[in-house]
């Protein structure tokens, strides 16, 4: 009998070889992939038994290739166990919604590593072979073609127009739009708000055929699932084809992030760039239609990346300007026990200068860390945090502090944390968990010393990031925000209650409280009521502002705000 054969997808060599050695010793064949794209051709062409994948690789992560190899009909059949760092709620909601049949986290034991293994090899033996009706099929072929987010066809489906319109010798030019690198507003704010900035993009490029384009233009995405678009658009003949193609890309740069600022800037705390390559595509009877296409796409590709390495030298610049000149505000967000609507605190909130690319936190702080300066930042929000913060009502101030700086607060002396003992108010430290917490013995040790000098703790963004149960439950946090990807929508979606619900009692478990974040509707409200959420902030109740607000919710809101 032949050995069963899985497929290993992992773009870190040393799991690669540990996860090989492990399953080699134990008779089975080791298939390797260390890529996404790879291991989707693997498990094509060699159909293993059982696919162990990673989530966090370049190019393709492991929920794209999961989504793509359950749509196949030749691959659907085969279990996919994922390997995820920890078992965070994120990865738990988002697997189910990909198809995957299990998870191994990471580090892992052999002995949990086999046993997951044979189980799900056993389950697939005994499960009888269920077969797609034509209609079924004809669907899942159909969901490989379009997009199902953005209703648009993939390059594959246009060649063939695109083939008569080359054979005519008409000249065309390629524009590629890419809003893959700001994939972190997913992590941020949940994939149903990047689904829907997706969406409107596509709205907003169709909207321009009948004027920047013409209507018999094409406008398609890479694959399915993916984030960056192409127009093929047609021109006319002449030598200044390419200074008109580049004017076409600079409208729909213009125009794209006009809309895109409009649609998201209340609900996306951040200015949403837009990049655009362009590229000629003209008639070479000596080359296949396809490769002209694909190499018309790589020179628009380059152009977009020659901007974005621009782009990134003026980032620098900016960035260090705000380090030497201090150049960043504080605005406080209230929050109030939902039961009374009476004021608890206030979360500071930082923000780089206005109109700027880093008055987002999020970008502001990924620079930080990819410069190695997120310490030298650090003591500029904590210093800017607290010295602003004296709101008229005694209450709680929440600090975000990222979660690799927590350790070395109490190692830096007084000197570190002085400006939080001048607030004269009660600080909970919210750790901010942007990168995995790698030493976590170290990490409680900052903690209790913390907590020995008058500091509260919280987790934040609970349910998202690396805000795992193993770090909720290692640390024993004071406080757990409950991220606002869970708490928008909560009263309408079952998972997310199931979710909320384990962490209200988890924390009281604990002996800690639950803060909900993102509160915008009065049905989400009142549904974290009803799950015993003592405490909530967001726009419903109350906008984050430079002066920390004293007034209960309900006067403050007037009969209850919903603009932002």
């Amino acid at each position: 009998m032949a050995a069963e054969k899985i497929l290993i997808v992992d773009d870190d060599e040393d799991v690669l070889l540990i996860v090989q050695t492990i399953l080699d010793n134990a008779g089975y064949t080791a298939l390797l992939a260390r890529n996404g794209r790879e291991g989707v051709e693997k498990a094509i062409e060699g159909k293993p038994d059982l696919i162990l994948l990673d989530v966090m690789m370049p190019e393709l992560s492991g929920w794209e290739v999961c989504t793509t190899l359950k749509s196949a009909p030749e691959t659907r059949q085969i279990p996919i166990a994922m390997l995820t760092v920890k078992a965070e709620i994120r990865d738990l909601i988002t697997g189910m919604q990909v198809g995957a049949d299990d998870y191994i986290t990471k580090p892992f034991t052999r002995k949990k590593l086999l046993s997951t293994v044979r189980r799900l090899l056993d389950e697939k033996r005994e499960s009888p072979p269920s077969f797609l009706t034509a209609e079924n099929e004809e669907m899942r072929y159909k969901n490989l073609l379009f997009d199902t987010v953005t209703e648009l066809p993939t390059v594959p489906v246009i060649v063939d127009a695109l083939r008569d319109r080359l054979l005519d010798n008409r000249d065309m030019g390629v524009l590629y739009i890419d809003v893959e690198q700001y994939s972190h507003i997913e992590e941020a704010y949940g994939w149903e708000v990047f689904d829907s900035l997706l969406r409107h993009t596509a709205r907003t490029l169709r909207r321009m055929f009948g004027t920047i384009f013409a209507a018999e233009d094409f406008v398609a995405v890479n694959r399915a699932g993916g984030s960056d678009f192409y127009v093929f658009a047609s021109l006319d003949g002449g030598d200044d084809a390419a200074v008109r193609l580049q004017r076409k890309a600079r409208q729909v740069e213009e125009t794209l992030r006009g809309s895109l600022d409009e649609a998201f800037g209340a609900r996306i705390h951040k200015r949403i760039g837009v990049f655009v390559g362009h590229a000629l595509l003209r008639p070479n009877p000596q080359m296949r239609v396809e490769r002209l296409v694909y190499r018309a796409l790589r020179q628009a590709i380059g152009v977009a990346t020659t901007k974005e390495e621009e782009r990134q030298t003026l980032l620098r610049e900016t960035f260090k300007d705000i380090l030497r000149r201090k150049r960043v505000r504080t605005v406080y967000q209230p929050i109030f026990r939902l039961e009374t609507l009476d004021l608890f605190g206030h979360e500071a909130l930082t923000r780089g200068p206005v109109d700027s690319a880093f008055e987002s936190p999020e970008l502001l702080f990924q620079f930080a860390g990819e410069q190695e300066a997120t310490w030298e930042l650090e003591q500029l929000c904590l210093a800017s945090s607290a010295s602003h913060y004296a709101p008229a009502v005694p209450g709680h101030l929440f600090i975000n502090v990222e979660a690799s700086s927590v350790a070395r607060l109490p190692r830096e002396g007084p000197q570190a944390i002085a400006p939080l003992f001048a607030t004269r108010h009660p600080v909970v430290l919210e750790v901010t968990e942007r990168s995995a917490i790698r030493d976590l013995p170290v990490f409680r040790e900052a903690l209790s010393e913390l907590r020995s000098r008058g500091f509260r703790v919280a987790i934040d963004d609970a349910g998202s990031g690396y805000a795992s149960l193993q770090a909720i439950a290692e640390l024993k946090p004071d406080f757990i925000k409950v991220a606002n990807t869970l708490v928008t929508g909560l009263r309408s979606d079952t998972i997310k209650r199931d979710v909320v619900e384990m962490l209200v009692n988890l924390a009281r478990r604990i002996d800690a409280v639950c803060v909900a974040e993102g509160l915008e509707t009065p049905e989400d409200l009142e549904q974290c009521r009803k799950l015993g959420i003592p405490y909530g902030q967001g726009f419903y109740l109350g906008v984050p502002a430079e002066t920390p607000a004293d007034a209960p919710a309900r006067e403050f809101t007037g009969r209850i705000r919903t603009s932002r």
